[in-house]
């Protein structure tokens, strides 16, 4: 690989297992450049790169004790970030739907994905979405996806662990994805476009 592979060693990822913060700073140190330009390429977007990169790096903390200490920790490291962004334009998408008003949407008719979706009938089936949700779950996604708070914020609010936050939103975002099943990828196309 590079050279910054090289200063990887195995007694730095023994550290990071063994719960030593100062061996994350160092891998944060080592490949943090690397990892925000990748996330900022993707995402486009400084402040939302550095976001990715924290969360990341938080990832690679709470599995330290699973690594491999043979592994690639850059690969780890990308493969997470991957991921990560898949799930931050997922759930930017969700909170744009979220935000929008069916009138505000479909004025061109011409685009043939706006000519096969009715736009209130799937913002209703949304709507329908989020009130099977437990009355916890949907006031926390709502929090997340339509006021735009952080984990730590609706935590805080809601008097929770951000453990329990970050499930509520993994849970709504399946409930919605299964429920919506082929509509969920109409609905990331026409927000991201």
């Amino acid at each position: 690989m590079d050279n910054t592979t090289n200063l990887i060693s195995p007694k730095l990822l023994q550290r990071l297992r063994h719960g030593e913060e100062d061996a994350l700073r160092s891998l944060l140190d080592l490949l943090g450049p690397k990892v925000l330009a990748y996330c900022k390429k993707k995402v486009g977007n400084e402040e939302d790169a550095e976001e990715l990169l924290l969360d990341i790096f938080l990832k690679l903390w709470r599995f330290r004790e699973k690594i491999d200490l043979t592994a690639d920790v850059q690969v780890l490291l990308f493969t997470i970030a991957r991921n990560h962004i898949l799930n931050f334009i997922r759930n930017k998408a969700t909170r744009q739907l979220a935000t929008i008003a069916p009138e505000e949407v479909l004025p061109q008719q011409d685009d043939h994905i706006r000519q096969r979706m009715d736009y209130n009938e799937l913002f209703n089936q949304y709507q329908q979405v989020l009130e099977k949700l437990g009355e916890k779950q949907r006031a926390v996604f709502r929090m997340s996806r339509e006021e735009g708070l952080s984990h730590r914020e609706i935590a805080d609010k809601l008097g929770i662990s951000i453990r329990t936050v970050e499930a509520h939103i993994h849970s709504s975002l399946k409930t919605i994805r299964t429920e919506l099943k082929d509509a969920y990828i109409l609905i990331v196309l026409l927000l991201i476009q």
